[in-house]
């Protein structure tokens, strides 16, 4: 696998999945990689993890048991905006897949998936979030605005929603 994204510099990473396994293989993944990583198993679990931690990725399972993926986004960027969002399902239908196109995620991953490409796509998402953040500019821990605009120096920022 390449070496992490953007020169090197870490992700903070959500994963979301009602599976331990899943949560656990790819925060073992991510971690050996450099990336600050944290879990949830429900919905619920992953809002309150995003008040306090400042992901720039959410990797979501569509079915959680207390909500679905496609609902909990919107939440989470409610909280973080900016946030690139990817799903993954074990579900997958081509009606599924056509519906995710409208919620402005980074990528759809049908279960199983293979671990480089899976480990690649997180971290295309997470280069997209660090060229929007000066290597210096702390974390936002207080889930500040970043929805596009302009930053300090007038450079035009993408959407939220742009993931690459």
């Amino acid at each position: 696998m390449p070496d992490m994204t953007d020169g090197g510099r870490p992700g903070r990473i959500l994963v979301v999945d009602d599976m331990e396994s899943m949560c656990y293989l790819l925060e073992t993944l991510l971690s050996e990689r450099g990336h600050e990583v944290r879990t949830a198993n429900t919905g619920a679990q992953a809002l309150a993890a995003a008040q306090d931690f400042d992901c720039q990725v959410a990797v979501v399972d569509y079915r959680l048991p207390d909500t679905n993926g496609l609902d909990l986004i919107p939440e989470l960027r409610s909280r973080r905006p900016g946030l690139r969002a990817i799903l993954m399902t074990s579900y997958g239908t081509r009606a599924l897949q056509e519906s995710v196109n409208g919620h402005g995620l980074c990528g759809y991953v049908p279960k199983p998936f293979n671990n480089e490409q899976m480990i690649e796509q997180i971290e295309q998402a997470v280069a997209a979030a660090l060229r929007e953040t000066p290597a210096d500019e702390p974390p936002d821990e207080g889930g500040a605005d970043s929805l596009g605009g302009a930053d300090a120096s007038g450079t035009p920022r993408p959407s939220p929603h742009t993931c690459w």
